[in-house]
């Protein structure tokens, strides 16, 4: 199992001034099996919300974020977001192996 850092979206309240779900954000910690792991690309999405300062306090602003797709087989295939470059990630999955 390789260690990851999760970036977890939660639904806040509702602002009536913008019309939208506020939402906040937390890290947490995520192990998954590499031999599962079908992608990994950057997540432009989240370091755009990162530079902005709407992600997570006293975060380096130089941390980059990725997206890792995840399939046991068949139809199953989940999605997460996750601290690092896809490069940085690589890495770690060859480190871990």
């Amino acid at each position: 199992m390789i260690k990851f850092t999760e970036v977890v979206s939660e639904a806040d309240s509702y602002n009536p001034e913008t019309g939208t779900v506020d939402t906040s954000y937390l890290l947490k910690t995520l192990y998954i099996n590499p031999a599962y792991i079908v992608e990994i690309r950057e997540n432009e999405e989240i370091a755009q919300k990162h530079a902005s300062g709407s992600l997570v306090e006293n975060l380096s602003k130089d941390i980059g974020f990725s997206k890792i797709v995840v399939s046991s087989g068949g139809s199953w295939v989940k999605t997460y977001d996750v601290v690092g470059y896809p490069k940085q990630l690589l890495t770690s999955l060859k480190e871990g192996e």
